[in-house]
């Protein structure tokens, strides 16, 4: 395994090395969107807005000679090139969901902006709090994918395919970033249905138990002048 030297802080700390290994802008982002499976380039260029294709070469290229990410060719009839996460880099999902728990806290974090699947889902993970009022089972119906949601008192389940939704009590579908401003956002879903946002089919009590499990922590103090 090897890292370019002139982006390396030079520091025998492992932290450091973790930079130099996935602190490029972008970098960390590009594991995100490859957490819950496999994705070719068109689809990354989708789900990173903001990344232009130069960037997104160098910055796979980078995660591919570090052993973080891989490429491989699927077989015919689709024959497409996708990039997966090695083993080793599947291991970054704690790392990724604990900054979200964090930076949850800060004072400066704006509501509103476009988030992907893969973001929204590891949000809901860093943000889970158990109910006492019971478990949810929850699909939720994206454009770009579905997700089934359980929530249990011992933790978050997300599944994907059609065995998972066979166990879900309720569907509620929206972009993304729709679900998001639901969840996140202190948007009302009453507000989000009749606006044509967010659609729900099945039990509401479900998504009632959805929406009360990802309560925000409080702000930390904004300590600017």
């Amino acid at each position: 395994m090897r890292t370019t030297k002139s982006r390396s802080y030079d520091d025998g700390c492992a932290t450091a090395h973790a930079l130099d290994l996935i602190g490029e802008r972008w970098a960390l982002l590009v594991v995100r969107e490859l957490l819950f499976g496999p994705k070719r380039f068109t689809d990354l260029r989708t789900d990173l807005r903001g990344i232009s294709p130069n960037v997104l070469t160098q910055r796979l290229e980078t995660l591919e000679e570090t052993g973080i990410v891989r490429r491989r060719k699927l077989p015919p009839p689709a024959a497409s090139w996708i990039y997966e996460l090695t083993e080793w880099g599947s291991e970054l999902e704690d790392t990724i969901v604990t900054l979200g728990k964090w930076a949850a806290r800060s004072p400066f974090l704006e509501q509103g902006l476009p988030i992907s699947r893969a973001g929204l889902l590891l949000a809901m993970r860093a943000m889970y709090t158990p109910c006492d009022n019971g478990s949810f089972c929850v699909c939720l119906d994206m454009p770009d994918g579905t997700a089934v949601v359980s929530g249990t008192p011992e933790g978050l389940d997300i599944r994907f395919g059609d065995e998972a939704l066979m166990s879900a009590q309720a569907i509620l579908s929206g972009t993304s970033s729709v679900l998001d401003s639901i969840l996140f956002g202190g948007v009302s879903i009453d507000a989000a249905v009749k606006s044509g946002d967010a659609r729900i089919s099945g039990d509401m009590p479900a998504v009632d138990r959805l929406l009360q499990a990802f309560p925000m922590p409080q702000a930390a103090p904004d300590m600017a002048p």
